[in-house]
């Protein structure tokens, strides 16, 4: 939809919201997609975003398929990941602080580099429990799924591309699956229940670890010293009481 000045906009209950430099942002009362006029006419838009509690559904997006970027955050009432398929050209999906208990419906988000999926203030009722759903996205470069109820890291193998993964404040107990993440600079396990460091071996490009510090025992301690002094920089967190 274009006005006389040739610049695309969509309609909320009376009121028209332009498109700013390939961005769209949702008005903050927003439940529905389908309440915004002409969004489905956006076939150039690039960024789509929305950052409050009122949203319930990820719907009415099949023509935006030029978008790259789309973010719902603080969408506590939404709890499912859906409707997506014909987003293919989707590089970020950010649904950060949203009450989404399973990674799934992603199969042809082919192109993604960030999915966050992380609950930082705790106020939702559902958390995810497990990492599934992820073989497809080959190009992912960052994952955040800190503040969930995951207890094993695993189905990464084929996200080789993989450079920063926040996991924190989630119910770990092993270091493990990601011997094939060679390319990972960033882990991030601070508050999770680990008490011993192995599994790291193959991320020969590691620049930055974060653990708890405590129970790590004297000799697990002394491996992050020598990952320290590799030039690696190890970051501690006191556990929670």
């Amino acid at each position: 939809m274009t006005d006389s000045s040739y610049k695309e906009f969509v309609m909320y209950k009376g009121k028209k919201i332009e498109v700013k430099n390939g961005e769209l942002l949702l008005p903050l009362d927003l439940e529905r997609l389908n309440e915004i006029e002409g969004l489905e006419l956006l076939t150039n838009l690039k960024k789509l975003h929305y950052e409050y509690f009122e949203l319930r559904k990820i719907e009415n997006l099949d023509n935006l398929k030029n978008l790259e970027s789309l973010t719902l955050q603080g969408s506590h009432h939404l709890s499912k990941i859906e409707n997506l398929n014909s987003l293919t050209n989707l590089r970020v999906l950010d649904l950060t602080d949203s009450n989404i208990a399973e990674i799934e419906n992603l199969d042809n988000l082919r192109n993604l580099e960030i999915l966050r999926l992380g609950k930082p203030y705790e106020m939702c009722e559902s958390y995810i429990t497990e990492i599934k759903g992820l073989e497809n996205l080959s190009k992912l470069k960052e994952l955040d799924l800190e503040h969930n109820r995951i207890k094993v890291i695993k189905e990464l193998d084929a996200l080789t591309d993989l450079e920063y993964i926040n996991l924190s404040y989630n119910q770990i107990r092993e270091i493990e699956g990601l011997n094939n993440l060679s390319n990972l600079k960033e882990l991030n396990l601070v508050h999770n229940n680990i008490t011993e460091i192995k599994g790291l071996d193959n991320l020969i490009n590691l620049k930055v670890l974060g653990i708890d510090y405590d129970p790590l025992s004297s000799n697990t301690i002394k491996i992050l010293e020598n990952m320290k002094k590799k030039g690696i920089h190890v970051w501690y967190s006191m556990p929670l009481l």
